[in-house]
């Protein structure tokens, strides 16, 4: 059961800090190296954690010079043939009235409709021109290529669905259980800040509606998501996937992933590798389905009986018996590497035997050799491999310009 997350903080961060049509204020720039840090372990964690990130990206896609920069241009190329990393180009909107026009209804749905906005190509294009150091013609054609596959847009009818839905939701009273300041009167004759947090709820909702489609999962704590409780809970997973990986981490001794992020002295350097392999693809295929079906109580329960029941086959009665076998043969077969024909003649007897007698065939000593059948699968493998990971931590933080 794979996840795709979606994320929108990366996008919200780049455009606060480079390309805001406002200036940084004393505070966000004050909080600027907090949430830098913050936006680096984050990152790092969804990578880990999830099949695929879906980014937000509103506009041009500053996000891809932060991401080549963060990650180094291998690392971001590896993890774009895995489809890893995805882009989600926001065109819906809703709007409110601001002027007091009563008897029509207070909110609007809309389409972006700007080149950079609205067009994939162009939002990657005009992203790539916020980059220091330009790519050259050429790599960034080639860059366009890889990365365009990558791009969704949401349904033009999406934005006018939620207004629907919004709507109805305050009509039919659903909003009094966010204490929206209704008063029992018409949609049509609120007053202003009264039409701001209906817009809001209804931006919220299209959100939410857009990772249904998807079937994704999101970081955001959204309040409005307690309007439809049948499906909430496969939004909020996320929630539920990091907070039992953090307890898992505790459970093993281990930091969870933004601390052990903090730890790295190049966290990035062997991510693609690390998130690839066969153990940390069935861990988080594990995850997600444990957190899925499992409570906060009992995914420490979930994660022992995991490891208990991770005999490899070599150590099932059938396979103790092929494994002397194999071992058999694969002595013959170095002894015939040694020795000459007496090896050999031996090695062909065991691979008989193999064939025969336990009905397996030589494939099977490749499968000895190179698919570790020698022990079995268990979750606690990926923190095997993150503890190879941070055996060679350094201090300090990386410094990666943005």
């Amino acid at each position: 059961m794979g996840q795709t997350v979606f994320y929108g903080g990366l996008d919200d961060f780049c455009r606060t800090y480079m390309v805001a049509n406002r200036q940084v204020t004393p505070d966000e720039f004050g909080q600027f190296p907090h949430r830098l840090k913050e936006q680096h372990g984050s990152i790092f964690e969804q990578l880990m954690l999830f099949d695929k990130v879906s980014f937000k990206v509103y506009g041009e896609n500053i996000q891809i010079p932060f991401l080549l920069n963060l990650l180094g241009r291998d690392t971001f190329e590896d993890l774009l043939d895995q489809r890893a990393i995805g882009f989600t180009l926001w065109t819906p909107l809703v709007t409110y009235m601001v002027t007091e026009i009563r008897g029509i209804v207070p909110i609007q749905s809309g389409t972006q409709s700007s080149p950079a906005h609205s067009d994939p190509e162009q939002s990657v294009v005009l992203g790539l021109n916020w980059m220091r150091d330009k790519l050259p013609a050429h790599e960034q054609k080639r860059l366009l290529r890889r990365v365009l596959p990558l791009y969704e847009v949401p349904k033009k009818d999406i934005s006018q669905n939620v207004v629907g839905i919004t709507v109805s939701a305050y009509n039919s009273g659903k909003l009094k259980a966010l204490n929206f300041p209704t008063s029992g009167r018409d949609i049509k004759e609120l007053a202003l800040p009264e039409r701001k947090i209906l817009c809001q709820c209804a931006a919220e909702l299209l959100e939410y509606s857009y990772l249904i489609q998807h079937q994704m999962t999101s970081f955001s704590n959204k309040h409005y998501f307690s309007l439809f409780d049948e499906s909430v809970s496969k939004v909020q997973l996320q929630a539920t996937i990091a907070g039992n990986f953090n307890r898992l981490a505790m459970l093993e001794g281990f930091p969870d992933l933004k601390t052990l992020h903090g730890e790295l002295k190049e966290p990035f350097k062997n991510l693609a590798r690390l998130r690839a392999k066969r153990s940390s693809v069935k861990f988080r295929e594990w995850l997600a389905t444990a957190s899925f079906s499992a409570t906060d109580t009992d995914i420490a329960k979930e994660y022992v009986d995991a490891i208990a029941d991770a005999a490899g086959f070599f150590e099932t009665r059938k396979g103790k018996v092929t494994k002397s076998i194999v071992m058999t043969a694969i002595g013959a077969a170095i002894g015939a590497a040694i020795a000459g024909v007496e090896g050999a003649l031996g090695g062909a007897a065991a691979a008989k035997a193999v064939e025969t007698g336990a009905d397996f065939t030589l494939d099977l000593v490749d499968e000895f050799l190179i698919g570790g059948l020698t022990k079995g699968w268990s979750p606690r493998m990926f923190f095997d491999d993150l503890a190879k990971l941070r055996a060679g931590k350094d201090e300090g933080l990386p410094s990666v310009p943005i």
